[in-house]
């Protein structure tokens, strides 16, 4: 089977980074930051399907489908202290996988950070469940969040054929939005830390706030200066992120 993250770093690294990319995203978005970590640490980069070129047909039906489809590779990387990092979308997978993982590999999960996220309180209250992907939003409404959540260089937008992909591709991660639905989960004893752009106009507080009442006993929220992709422009983000690694690696 395909494996479903990029590798970065030594595969005998004695801390990982798992990291889950957003909606319209790819894994390599966060290759720099992963190259800018500490030494000593493997990044996996974990992806959907679907990501290029006539590759629709293998993108996930739904978010259930997303989830299983990522299941076994994530729960086969948690074997050593791991810190996983989730932006906007991700956020929610990254959730969900953490919550099902059995009791062992849990416990080396030393600390999740969702980023510019809305909770899954928040999020299944906007889901609308259609049953295919442009049934509830319309390619203009999804060009239209493209424009309007940026992280897309303005000549992007100059290629009719390279846009009409970005759409396509941004619609279909949204339907995984769409059609999402809490399920149970542990994540009694593990950190989270809910970091935000304090420019991002595309989340209110209550997105944020209500990351605490989805199960953790700890939620810590921190802003950062700028928008919705503040992650991939701001260095202090980075630092704090190498910190919450020192720590992982560090702890007993």
């Amino acid at each position: 089977m395909t494996k479903t993250y990029l590798r970065i770093g030594e595969p005998d690294a004695p801390v990982r980074l798992l990291a889950f990319h957003h909606a319209g995203g790819s894994a390599t978005a966060y290759l720099p930051l992963a190259q800018d970590l500490r030494p000593g640490c493997e990044s996996l980069l974990f992806e959907l399907p679907g990501r290029d070129e006539g590759e629709g047909a293998l993108r996930a039906r739904d978010f259930e489908d997303a989830v299983a489809r990522l299941a076994d590779d994530f729960r086969a990387a948690v074997d050593r202290p791991s810190v996983v990092l989730a932006h906007s979308m991700g956020a929610l997978l990254a959730h969900r996988l953490v919550g099902a993982l059995p009791a062992q590999r849990r416990a080396l999960v030393r600390a999740v950070v969702v980023s510019a996220a809305r909770s899954p309180r928040s999020a299944a209250g906007h889901a609308t469940m259609p049953q295919a992907p442009f049934v509830a939003r319309t390619r203009e409404s999804v060009l239209s969040d493209l424009r309007r959540f940026g992280g897309c260089p303005p000549e992007l937008f100059e290629d009719e054929q390279l846009v009409e992909h970005f759409v396509d591709v941004l619609g279909h991660d949204l339907h995984l939005a769409d059609t999402y639905a809490p399920a149970d989960g542990h994540h009694a004893g593990i950190p989270y830390h809910v970091w935000y752009g304090t420019e991002d106009e595309t989340l209110a507080p209550d997105d944020l706030h209500s990351w605490a009442e989805c199960g953790p006993d700890t939620v810590t929220l921190r802003g950062f200066a700028g928008g919705h992709f503040y992650l991939l422009e701001q260095p202090e983000a980075r630092l704090v992120l190498r910190d919450l690694l020192n720590g992982a690696a560090d702890a007993p």
